[in-house]
């Protein structure tokens, strides 16, 4: 699992995850993940269109990040994922969270979720 960080405009926090979310991927990234999570108030887009699989602990590290971004006044929204990754986020009740499209089109929606 590899992680990549990027700023894009309006201080908005891009991580880039490519790999399978299962329990040597989730090792290998969660402590980095959760830091890039930062920000007053944080706003994530997590592109997962690298993201072949995804486990229940790959889930848990998702949920807990947007719940950790949600209570500090943020927003985290899931950019791309794969037919079987966005299968398992709409199982797992995270498909509210998905956007697809351009990472402009994801920073759209978390600027105008940051207003409600």
């Amino acid at each position: 699992m590899n992680l990549e960080f990027s700023q894009l405009p309006d201080d908005i926090s891009r991580i880039k995850l490519n790999g399978d979310l299962d329990i040597s991927g989730v090792g290998a990234v969660e402590t980095s993940f959760f830091a890039y999570c930062a920000g007053n108030p944080p706003r994530v887009v997590v592109d997962l269109a690298g993201v072949g699989f995804v486990s229940s602990l790959g889930i848990r590290m998702l949920l807990q990040a947007i719940k950790s971004v949600s209570a500090r006044g943020g927003r985290l929204v899931l950019l791309n994922p794969v037919k079987i990754v966005d299968s398992a986020l709409d199982v797992s009740g995270l498909g509210q969270f998905v956007v697809r499209g351009s990472e402009a089109e994801a920073s759209a929606v978390l600027l105008q979720l940051s207003k409600k």
